[in-house]
């Protein structure tokens, strides 16, 4: 006779874990090793992350335009880049002559999604034809670009170096005296040997300055051989590379000329990343910045030919030029 009873049932198998719920805490470890990896890392690491972070997502993204044409992206890769060559300019201003071997020309920047654009105003003197000179009253006393340099029988110029109440900071030279001694907490420096000699930009601490006629230390050094520095891009060097404000910056191009840059904004401007990326696209080979923000000013008069970025603040010494 058959059995009648029912065979026993099988061992209940696990429940296998629920797949969304396993992808998540996938998902919250690998966020908490990339953090624990970039806590590691340190500061420039997490600066290089959210630089990229802006670029992709649209928050880093530069267009130029010459006011006649239309506007121009700067392209992912040349908001990164570390070294430009000499075939690299990608702004091409539309220069205009004012006088034999001087040259003007304006920029318009914009950043989306900020409707608003920045006017940058340029200014390039052939060294050959246009001799530099740096200068301040005796007293240090301060007053507009535009006044200094009617006082030194200068046609076009610039603010220079950072100063405080009592006169500038770091090294000043003026007609081969040195007025202020070289400071060590700025490494970039505009240099002219002699009377007659092409300007330098020198990106070192201990710059060696005997024989130099004109002189003067700013900040940031931006850019030596072409080859930008790197905190300029991630930070980490006591200053933030991504704040925005009027700047006055001056480089040297491959072919010697010299180019001035100023911001003609009034609560505006460009970022020191930015700043490097702009004169790298000039076809910049050195660069360096000047006192910016409220100093920031440039001043131009010759005959038929008259710009003036006017400066919010006074300022004590002038990087300008004259006639040879």
């Amino acid at each position: 006779m058959a059995n009648s009873a029912l065979p026993p049932a099988p061992p209940e198998a696990p429940h296998p874990a629920h797949p969304v719920r396993r992808r998540w805490l996938v998902f919250v470890a690998a966020l908490l090793v990339a953090a624990a990896l970039a806590a590691a890392a340190g500061e420039r690491v997490v600066g290089a992350v959210s630089a990229l972070a802006l670029r992709f997502t649209g928050g880093g993204h530069l267009y130029w335009s010459d006011g006649e044409s239309g506007w121009q992206e700067l392209p992912l890769a040349l908001l990164i880049r570390r070294d430009w060559g000499p075939t690299d300019a990608v702004i091409h201003p539309r220069w205009h002559a004012v006088a034999s071997g001087m040259e003007t020309a304006e920029l318009d920047v914009l950043r989306p999604p900020d409707p608003r654009d920045v006017r940058v105003v340029l200014a390039r003197v052939d060294p050959s034809r246009w001799r530099f000179r740096v200068w301040g009253r005796d007293d240090w006393k301060r007053d507009s670009v535009a006044t200094l340099a009617d006082e030194a029988g200068l046609v076009l110029a610039v603010n220079g170096p950072y100063f405080a109440e009592d006169g500038p900071l770091g090294l000043v030279v003026s007609d081969g005296v040195i007025r202020n001694r070289q400071g060590t907490l700025r490494a970039a420096h505009f240099l002219v040997d002699h009377k007659g000699a092409r300007p330098r930009i020198v990106n070192e601490k201990k710059t060696d300055v005997r024989g130099v006629d004109q002189g003067f230390q700013g900040f940031p050094s931006i850019m030596s051989a072409g080859h930008t520095y790197g905190y300029l891009r991630t930070g980490g060097r006591g200053f933030d590379v991504r704040e925005v404000d009027r700047r006055t910056a001056a480089c040297i191009q491959g072919d010697g000329r010299v180019v001035l840059l100023a911001t003609d904004t009034w609560t505006s401007g460009l970022s020191l990343s930015e700043l490097a990326t702009v004169l790298g696209g000039l076809g910049c080979y050195d660069a360096m910045a000047f006192d910016g923000g409220a100093s920031t000013a440039l001043w131009l008069d010759v005959p038929g030919h008259r710009l003036d970025v006017e400066g919010l603040d006074v300022v004590p010494v002038i990087l300008g030029v004259e006639a040879r």
